[in-house]
């Protein structure tokens, strides 16, 4: 039989090329980012200069730990996060072309069970073909993954969302999990595919002729529904947690879903099509209804063209739309707890001097002034010691530039021995007023310190608040200015003129608002630069699956389009048609993906009203609209493309010739 499937696919090589092209892309994606990845962990972390403290855990055990490590944390969560999508696009992309390959040769494998071939012939027959796709597929994603993974890390340097610049690591792990990653999925999607192949009988074959009759296969069902009830579980836990809990569930919730809607898709795809040839009526258009007509009647054909474009717009909109919402969300809270009318920064990186802020308490106009100082510091557990954020705060000063919630205890002046924590903290590891907590700075010894409040202060606030004489922190990066009720209304006057008493070249003060301002736009930069690393890839990635499952598709129409035209329907009218359809699919499969997005996103916004006021909803209707557009452009060049090229048979001969 491998001689056979080795065969069938230098015969039929065009219905297994948008199979080869997704794994080679597929494996190529793959691979650039578990080099990237690979190459933030082959960062090394300075070895001189950094301080320690060495702190008991719950236990009495001794745990050193230390300061001054690179924070690679952030790229690395970004490069997962876009190797998950590569990775959920490519299974989603090889599923799909792996079943509209045996749904486009129904009559072949019926004529193969009709002269003798069993069903388990069959069946290795069709992992033999996909064996034969697969290996090379997957050694030319190799050397594409070697050709462009200096240029991915080169660019993803100069996006700056890296702390250090990574440099080239051995691509030999990378390549060995790509590889297997890409073989096994198109195993997978080989052996599905190959149990609905074995099901075909010689006669249902011949005489279903390019009608659908079972498009509901049993694992197509029991699939479906598995991933639909998981996508609605976790969609519906994630509004009772919190927006740490609430991310995954989401994000993971929506995926569930998005599966789900493409192996149902033959349920509801065709009643949708209907439903469109109902507004198309109007339109009197030919085109429309032999596009509409011929969307229905090929289910399983429709529900692989608009996978692609299902599977890509759900996956790009859930995701950027949870980090869109949830930077839109934090900047809201923090700009409604920010009581002060004026921000002060240093120009430069050494933070503002103790003189700063001494002039600014001196000023007659200045009612207070509050500056936190970040630190690092470590706090013992039961079992470790973890590394978190820490800050030297005056907290009744703080309290009057800013709206700050009181959980438990009472703002006051911390003491030498205590301190407070955010709310957060203290629902992470139970903390309440009267604990006790072993904490340490970076370069002194370990201390005791007893909470005396717990308090909510968005995200402005570090998690562990001691007292503001503590040493070992830093200068303060900016200070808050509450104005006296005179003042208030002058912002921009006190502004100018506290900015050339403290030095014009040493401080910048900007009224709130428009520092607000200032941050949103350099925050929508980075967004901007993540949305890129994460969707990108995957989504040039989508657009050429589009591309390669239409030319699966149209090698097997040819019939069906000079068909057309010996009917008397004009060669204008067919081109018609294959834009009619391409638009009708990209927008049921953007319908859909919106719906489903939809779900996960309200689902995410419920959990993040638990803990903020005011929850700001933010979606890239621009960067998801070019999205649609683009595979809707791809779709119809393709579509007129091979509708051009099979317009240039003969009719007769077209008619005669073997698929």
């Amino acid at each position: 039989m491998w001689r056979l499937s080795v065969r069938s696919v230098r015969h039929h090589f065009p219905l297994f090329l948008g199979t080869f092209v997704a794994l080679v892309l597929g494996v190529a994606l793959i691979a650039v980012s578990s080099a990237a990845l690979g190459a933030t962990f082959g960062v090394s972390q300075p070895t001189t200069g950094r301080a320690a403290v060495t702190l008991p855990d719950g236990e009495g055990h001794a745990h050193t730990v230390t300061d001054g490590g690179i924070d690679l944390g952030g790229i690395q969560t970004v490069l997962v996060l876009a190797g998950v999508i590569c990775l959920f696009v490519t299974v989603f992309v090889i599923s799909g072309t792996c079943a509209l390959s045996i749904a486009l040769r129904r009559r072949e494998l019926g004529l193969l069970r009709l002269v003798g071939a069993g069903s388990s012939q069959v069946r290795r027959m069709v992992i033999g073909e996909c064996l034969a796709v697969a290996v090379p597929a997957a050694a030319v994603g190799c050397l594409l993954a070697v050709l462009t993974t200096p240029l991915a890390l080169a660019g993803l340097n100069g996006t700056g969302l890296a702390p250090v610049d990574l440099k080239d690591a051995s691509l030999a792990v990378p390549l060995v999990i790509a590889s297997g990653a890409g073989l096994l999925m198109a195993l997978l999607g080989a052996v599905a595919a190959s149990r609905r192949a074995a099901r075909l009988h010689a006669t249902e074959a011949l005489r279903e002729a390019d009608l659908d009759a079972r498009t509901m296969t049993g694992g197509r069902w029991t699939m479906g529904l598995i991933l639909l009830a998981a996508g609605a579980l976790m969609v519906g836990l994630a509004p009772g947690t919190n927006a740490e809990g609430a991310t995954p569930l989401a994000l993971f919730g929506t995926l569930a879903l998005t599966l789900a809607a493409s192996l149902l898709g033959p349920l509801y795809l065709t009643p949708l099509t209907r439903l469109l040839a109902l507004a198309l009526r109007r339109t009197r258009s030919v085109p429309a209804q032999l596009a509409v007509a011929s969307l229905s009647t090929a289910r399983l054909r429709t529900a692989s063209l608009t996978g692609p474009v299902l599977a890509i717009v759900a996956v790009v909109g859930i995701f950027t739309s949870v980090l869109s919402t949830t930077g839109a969300t934090v900047k809201a809270d923090d700009q409604r707890r920010t009581a002060g009318q004026l921000i002060v920064e240093p120009v430069g990186e050494d933070g503002l001097a103790p003189k700063t802020l001494t002039a600014l308490r001196a000023d007659s106009r200045v009612t207070a002034v509050s500056a936190p100082a970040s630190m690092g510091v470590a706090v013992a557990d039961r079992t470790s010691v973890r590394q978190d954020r820490g800050a030297a705060v005056d907290l009744p000063a703080f309290a009057r530039t800013h709206r700050v919630d009181v959980v438990e205890g009472r703002i006051k002046e911390l003491a030498t021995g205590e301190i407070a924590v955010s709310r957060e903290y203290a629902g992470w590891y139970g903390y309440h007023v009267g604990t006790r907590i072993t904490y340490g700075l970076y370069g002194q010894k370990a201390a005791t310190g007893k909470v005396v409040a717990i308090i909510e202060a968005g995200a402005t606030l570090s998690q562990v608040l001691l007292p503001p004489a503590r040493a070992g922190a830093h200068r303060p990066e900016r200070a808050t200015v509450l104005l006296d009720g005179a003042s208030a209304s002058q912002t921009d006057d006190v502004a100018l003129d506290l900015a050339n008493r403290l030095g014009s070249g040493q401080v910048t003060v900007t009224p709130t608002t428009q520092w607000f301002d200032t941050t949103t736009d350099e925050q929508g930069r980075l967004n901007t630069l993540v949305l890129v690393v994460l969707a990108g890839p995957a989504s040039l990635y989508a657009l050429v699956s589009v591309a390669s499952t239409l030319v699966m598709s149209y090698s097997r129409r040819g019939r069906e389009i000079v068909g057309m035209r010996l009917i008397g329907v004009a060669e204008e009218q067919v081109r018609r048609v294959a834009v009619w359809e391409t638009l009708i699919t990209t927008a049921m499969a953007a319908g859909v993906a919106a719906v489903v997005v939809a779900l996960g996103l309200g689902a995410y916004r419920a959990s993040l009203a638990a803990g903020y006021d005011t929850v700001a909803v933010s979606v890239p209707w621009g960067a998801l609209s070019l999205l649609v557009l683009a595979c809707l452009g791809v779709g119809a060049a393709v579509g007129l493309t091979a509708t051009g090229r099979l317009l240039r048979r003969d009719g007769v001969a077209a008619i005669n010739v073997r698929d």
